[in-house]
């Protein structure tokens, strides 16, 4: 009889001390997200790509796309975003600034025609979340 009422009394003291370690914020340290950066993505557009082809940035981040052309006039089109500019050719640095949406594919495409292969000219703009 002894052992039973031992066992029960610690049990119900466990359930009560889990509670209260809870309640006292006893669980892992929370991370606090990082604050927003402004970042500066070097782009080259190129018959019939992007380079880089996947550009991954955070949600809330101040995002400048710096673009330049390696052969011909090329445009760059983030059509969600309402971003579009054209590439001259030559060399020439062309930047986008926008603050980075909320987190998803956004997709990236050349918006002036550049040969066969333009309607394959695609990239994408891949947005986390702030908190990872």
């Amino acid at each position: 009889m002894f052992v039973r009422r031992a066992t029960a009394v610690f049990v119900r003291g466990t359930v009560v001390l889990a509670v209260l370690g809870a309640a006292a914020g006893a669980g892992p340290p929370r991370v606090e997200p990082r604050p927003p950066q402004a970042v500066t993505i070097e782009i080259t557009a190129q018959r019939f790509a992007f380079l880089p082809a996947k550009v991954e940035v955070v949600e809330g981040d101040q995002v400048t796309l710096a673009v330049t052309s390696a052969d011909g006039t090329h445009g760059f089109e983030i059509k969600t975003l309402e971003v579009k500019k054209e590439v001259p050719r030559g060399g020439a640095v062309v930047t986008l600034s926008f603050t980075a949406p909320a987190p998803g594919t956004y997709e990236i495409k050349c918006s002036e025609y550049c040969g066969r292969g333009h309607k394959d000219m695609k990239a994408a703009l891949v947005v986390s979340p702030r908190g990872q």
